[in-house]
């Protein structure tokens, strides 16, 4: 069984004991302010979140749906922890319900900071890259487990890579962020082996083997029970509502983002959202809450832009508080490890918000142009890939000596900007090229795309 003083330790990786405890300000702070000024968050504000180069700030982009999900995970982690704090649970007494509130909301503004351009197909880009010419770049050295992490390469593994490693204290803790934001954001807790996929968090990998060693000490630190597997850990309790919070912005959102580029009817999304937004005390099935908001005067007097916001807002906040009491309904299966599923399964509104779900996945994620785009970043991202690798494969060549390598790769290795080391193997070479191309905007990878082709100048 987890405890909430293990769960919420606020030690960093990198530095000794525990951090600012007795201080005035919450130790978890600190993880906010290096979010917020990190360069790759900033990336997030030119990345796909469903619909790729998207002109004038019409529609969310990665950054702004993060900042929407750190605001409902920060109402949904104090939520929870005034809640554990009034029943007496055994939390420590320098932790307040603000301090539940912020550990949420930095898992969520980082929870999408590891996603290449193009969003999941860049992630399947770069996978299929690997699965193509795995023959001609891997060697010897590298174990299956490895290969895994470039096979199925993860915008979750790659998030807890930069914020452990590539910013800040490069290679000696990233961000140092506490263990208890770095719990939460592990929505993952295992790598990409496939046979931890029957849970709920072996689903995907939520690290890669470079960086097993440093998510087990995490692990530790905060107690989280094994599966019974090498790799595969129960989630962090926080990090339920992380997940929750994402589930909800984009349940919502993704269909006011429908409207906005066209691709569904204003009414539709009303008939989908007015059941979430209208609560249970309006009526007792779907059509009867629906039928009640919509024939009301006051409603029908509002303008569409009107509408689409109160049912934005209206189904967040009943979303949000319908969480919180499922965590705290099942908080005794998050802490011995046995809840299988998200918690707005287990609210009130499961069927409603599933509802939207397929709906957005029929009607707004396969529109024409969203599918051309991302047909072409197979495209981008693959040539990335075969001009860097072949410029660090050079460079392993020629034993570090940048200046033996092609004029071309010369200039390729320079462009990187990393620091790149000889002698740590061909694995943590590849994985310096996928940091690398994973980094960019999707933007800065179309234009590279063109620089490098010679196409544009």
């Amino acid at each position: 069984m987890m405890n909430w003083t293990d769960l919420l330790c606020t030690g960093r990786i990198g530095v000794k004991g525990e951090a600012m405890v007795g201080r005035e300000e919450s130790p978890f702070l600190l993880d906010l302010d290096r979010i917020t000024f990190s360069s790759f968050f900033r990336r997030l504000q030119d990345k796909t979140q469903v619909h790729p180069l998207s002109e004038g700030g019409r529609v969310r982009s990665r950054l702004t749906h993060s900042v929407e999900v750190a605001s409902v995970g920060r109402s949904l982690g104090f939520g929870v922890g005034r809640k554990l704090i009034e029943a007496g649970r055994d939390i420590p007494e320098h932790i307040t319900p603000h301090d539940f509130g912020y550990i949420v909301q930095v898992a969520c503004l980082s929870h999408d900071i590891g996603n290449p351009p193009f969003g999941h197909a860049g992630e399947s880009a770069i996978g299929q890259w690997f699965k193509d010419h795995g023959d001609q770049v891997f060697d010897g050295s590298m174990t299956e487990a490895e290969k895994a992490d470039l096979y199925n390469f993860e915008g979750n593994a790659q998030g807890f890579r930069i914020l452990n490693k590539l910013d800040y204290f490069r290679e000696s803790g990233g961000f140092r962020m506490s263990y208890a934001t770095l719990g939460a954001f592990t929505k993952y807790p295992g790598d990409a082996s496939p046979k931890g996929q029957k849970y709920i968090e072996g689903k995907k990998a939520g690290f890669c083997q470079a960086e097993k060693d440093l998510f087990e000490q995490i692990a530790t630190r905060l107690g989280l029970i094994k599966r019974g597997q090498d790799t595969l850990w129960c989630r962090h309790p926080l990090a339920y509502l992380m997940e929750a919070a994402d589930d909800i912005c984009y349940r919502v959102a993704d269909l006011e983002d429908g409207v906005t580029m066209e691709c569904v009817s204003f009414e539709a999304v009303e008939h989908h959202l007015a059941p979430l937004a209208w609560s249970h005390k309006h009526g007792e099935t779907i059509a009867a809450r629906r039928e009640d908001l919509l024939n009301a005067a006051w409603y029908q007097d509002m303008s569409k832009s009107e509408k689409l916001g109160f049912l934005r807002s209206k189904a967040i906040g009943n979303l949000t508080k319908a969480t919180v009491d499922a965590f705290m309904e099942n908080e005794g299966k998050l802490l011995s490890g046995e809840l299988d599923e998200e918690l707005l399964a287990l609210t009130p509104f499961s069927q409603e918000a599933d509802a939207c779900k397929v709906f957005a996945g029929q009607s707004i994620f396969g529109t024409t142009r969203k599918l051309e785009i991302e047909t072409a970043s197979f495209e981008i991202l693959g040539q990335l890939l075969n001009c860097f690798s072949t410029a660090l494969l050079d460079f392993e060549k020629n034993e570090g000596d940048i200046s033996r390598t092609t004029p071309q790769n010369q200039r390729l290795l320079k462009m990187m900007d990393l620091p790149v080391t000889y002698g740590v193997g061909r694995y943590e070479h590849l994985l310096q090229v996928t940091d690398f191309i994973s980094g960019l905007s999707d933007r800065s990878a179309v234009n590279l795309y063109k620089v490098i082709k010679g196409v544009s100048l």
